[in-house]
C-alpha cells in the first residue's frame, strides 16, 4: 500500500496533542485495526484490548443509513498511530496546517514491523467505520478523524472511556421535535405534525397529555402522562414500513411514490402519507382516542399511577388496536368517525378498574397482554 498523506490541524489539550483531518472511509478502513477487550485465549484472568464487541445489528443499521442521500457523520472517528509509523511536517505558507504521513515502520532491533495496513488503531468509531463498508455510492464518503500520535495503551483506554462515558443519550422526544425544521416530507415529520395538532386541540383527548420534549411542560403539572417519543413511535407503526427509506425518498422529492410493499391493510396511514394528508391521520387518531375517553372516562382522565390507559403501556396497546378497530369499519382509506369507533368500544365489557398495573405489568409484555384483551373482548 502507498503512504497515506493528510492535511491536518493540531489541537492542544491537557492529555496532549492530536490532529484533525479528513480521510476517505475506504482508505481508513484499509489501514485500521480494532482491539476488542476480551478474555485472552478464554482465560478468565487474562483480559486485553479496549473496544466493545462489534454489534452486527448496529453495523447493519449503519450500513443502510450510509446509503441514504442525507447520510452524515459529523463527529470524528478517533484513531491512534504509532509515532514510528507517522511523520508530521509543518506545511510551508500554511500557518497551523501540517502534513501527516502514515507510512508504516520496517522494524528494528527487538522491534516488530508495523505494516501500513495495521498502522491505525481505532479508539472510537468502529461501528461507523464497519457500517461504511456497505457504502455503495459512486461519490466518496469522507470522514473526519482525530489522530493521536504516539499514545500508549493507558491513554487509548482513557480516551475511549472519556468519549463514551461523557456522552448522554439524546432524548428521543427532542429528536422528533426537531422535525419541525425538516423541509422534506417523511413519516417522522408527519407523525410529529400530528402530535403537535393533538397537543393543541383543546377539546381533544391528548390536550396537555403529551410531553413534547420528553420532560414536563411548565405549568401543566401532572397531566402529561405520555412523551412525544412514545406517541410518535406508536403512530409510525401505521406509516410505510421503512420510515428511514421513506425519509430518503422525501429528501429526493419522491415521497408520493408507492413502495413495492405498500399495504393499506398492514399500514393504514400509508395512503394518507402518500397524499401528504396529515389532517386525515390526525382526525383518525383523535376520533379513536376520543372514543376511548368517552368509553372509560375515569381511566383515561386519571392521574393515578395505578391506571395505565393514558400512560405508555395503555397507549401502546391502544395504538396497536387502532388498526383492528379501523379496519373493522372500512375497507378503503377514509376518516373513521368517533361514533364508529365508539360502536367498537361499546362492545367491550370491561370496567375502568381493569386497566391498572395490577392486571397489566409494566413493559412490553403488559402492553401486549392488554392489546390481546381488547382484541378478544371486541371479537375482532
Amino acid at each position: 500500500m502507498e503512504n497515506v498523506v493528510l492535511k491536518v490541524l493540531r489541537v492542544d489539550q491537557p492529555i496532549g496533542q492530536f490532529y484533525i483531518g479528513a480521510i476517505r472511509a475506504e482508505v481508513l478502513e484499509s489501514i485500521a485495526t480494532v482491539d476488542v477487550r476480551d478474555f485472552v485465549n478464554g482465560h478468565p484472568e487474562d483480559i486485553a484490548g479496549i473496544q466493545r464487541q462489534l454489534s452486527t445489528a448496529r453495523v447493519t443499521k449503519i450500513g443502510e443509513y450510509v446509503n441514504f442521500d442525507y447520510a452524515t457523520f459529523p463527529t470524528s472517528i478517533v484513531i491512534a498511530v504509532d509515532e514510528r509509523a507517522a511523520s508530521i511536517e509543518p506545511m510551508a505558507g500554511c500557518e497551523g496546517l501540517y502534513q501527516l504521513t502514515i507510512h508504516g515502520y520496517s522494524g528494528g532491533e527487538n522491534e516488530e514491523a508495523i505494516t501500513i495496513d495495521r498502522s491505525a488503531f481505532i479508539i472510537d468509531g468502529q461501528h461507523r467505520l464497519a457500517g461504511l463498508g456497505y457504502h455503495k455510492k459512486d461519490r466518496p464518503f469522507e470522514v473526519n478523524v482525530s489522530i493521536f500520535v504516539g499514545v500508549d495503551m493507558a491513554d487509548k483506554a482513557e480516551i475511549f472511556s472519556t468519549v463514551n462515558l461523557a456522552q448522554t443519550k439524546v432524548n428521543r422526544s427532542l429528536v422528533y421535535d426537531l422535525f419541525s425544521y425538516a423541509k422534506s416530507p417523511s413519516p417522522f415529520k408527519m407523525a410529529h405534525e400530528v402530535v403537535i395538532a393533538l397537543v393543541r386541540d383543546q377539546d381533544g383527548p391528548f390536550y396537555q397529555r403529551i410531553k413534547r420534549l420528553g420532560i414536563a411542560t411548565p405549568g401543566i403539572d401532572e397531566k402529561e402522562t405520555l412523551s412525544q417519543a412514545t406517541v410518535v413511535r406508536g403512530l409510525l407503526r401505521h406509516f410505510p414500513s421503512n420510515p428511514d427509506q421513506e425519509r430518503n425518498k422525501g429528501f429526493l422529492g419522491l415521497a408520493s411514490r408507492p413502495a413495492p410493499k405498500d399495504s393499506f391493510r398492514q399500514h393504514i396511514f400509508t395512503p394518507f402519507y402518500r397524499n401528504e394528508d396529515p389532517v386525515a391521520v390526525f382526525s383518525i387518531v383523535s376520533n379513536f382516542f376520543a372514543a376511548v375517553r368517552e368509553r372509560w372516562p375515569t381511566a383515561w382522565n386519571s392521574s393515578d399511577q395505578g391506571f395505565i390507559l393514558n400512560r405508555t403501556n395503555g397507549y401502546n396497546a391502544l395504538i396497536r388496536f387502532l388498526q383492528d378497530a379501523y379496519l373493522s369499519k372500512t375497507d378503503t382509506p377514509r376518516i373513521v368517525g368517533q361514533d364508529e369507533f365508539s360502536s367498537v368500544f361499546n362492545t367491550i365489557d370491561l370496567p375502568a378498574s381493569t386497566f391498572t398495573t395490577k392486571n397489566f405489568a409494566p413493559g412490553s409484555s403488559g402492553s401486549s397482554a392488554l392489546y390481546k384483551t381488547l382484541l378478544q373482548a371486541a371479537n375482532l
